[in-house]
């Protein structure tokens, strides 16, 4: 009998050292395997986040007017296709419904231009597209610690009518131009306003700043951009 128990008590001492010396089995702890994989996929994002801002820089690198080079006629027929039927007149313009048209005013974002060629509306997409340009440059902005600039928004929708008021001032604008349909938002990219005078940057930086955002928007599938020289604008189809 004390031969027997003491039989059990080797037994179980000896399957106790075993237990405690052998070395443990790493399929026995999946939270390390959790971590280490978290902390892999966020290795793999930092990684495509810093070869997607490689690529925007080289792409940037080689020129505005090479980068944005979206031809009108591509405008245009998004323009047709997302945007409303031509309107003869601004009365036009003020007696469509909001889901049509929206209304175009200053705001947090942007400064609307004293518009003397088009008027204060777009469509709800392509405003949208326009709050979004305008947001995520002053998120850029304060990632670098800079606050108080807008961008300038300087045409937005043309009537039948503007349009021949411009042809009067410029010969070589277009007659049946994407800004018709209300898709379409010229920004400028020489010029900002600036709301406080706390922090500052170039003028320079800011439209490699603007530039930035636009290009991914653009690379996302938003909008179409043309870097007008002309008109020292980005002229912008939201779609």
């Amino acid at each position: 009998m004390q031969r027997t128990a003491l039989t059990t008590l080797l037994f179980l001492t000896m399957l106790l050292w075993v237990a405690c010396t052998s070395s443990p089995d790493k399929t026995q702890y999946p939270d390390d395997e959790e971590i280490l994989y978290i902390e892999t996929d966020s290795l793999i994002a930092e990684s495509n986040l810093e070869q997607e801002h490689v690529s925007r820089h080289k792409k940037l690198s080689k020129g505005y007017r090479r980068t944005f080079n979206d031809k009108n006629d591509v405008h245009l027929a998004i323009a047709q296709r997302y945007g409303i039927e031509p309107l003869q007149s601004l009365e036009d313009a003020n007696s469509r419904q909001f889901y049509e048209l929206a209304k175009v005013d200053s705001c947090r974002y942007y400064t609307i231009k004293r518009l003397t060629h088009s008027a204060p509306y777009l469509t709800p997409r392509a405003k949208w597209m326009l709050m979004t340009i305008g947001k995520n440059f002053q998120d850029s902005l304060a990632a670098h610690g800079v606050d108080g600039y807008q961008i300038i928004v300087t045409s937005l929708l043309r009537t039948d009518d503007s349009i021949r008021r411009l042809r009067r001032r410029n010969s070589n604008a277009s007659k049946n131009s994407a800004h018709r349909y209300g898709t379409t938002f010229d920004i400028s990219y020489i010029h900002y306003n600036r709301t406080d005078s706390a922090t500052y940057m170039p003028e320079y930086r800011l439209k490699e700043t603007l530039a930035e955002v636009l290009y991914d928007l653009r690379r996302e599938g938003h909008c179409y951009v043309k870097y007008e020289v002309k008109q020292s604008c980005f002229h912008v189809t939201a779609w």
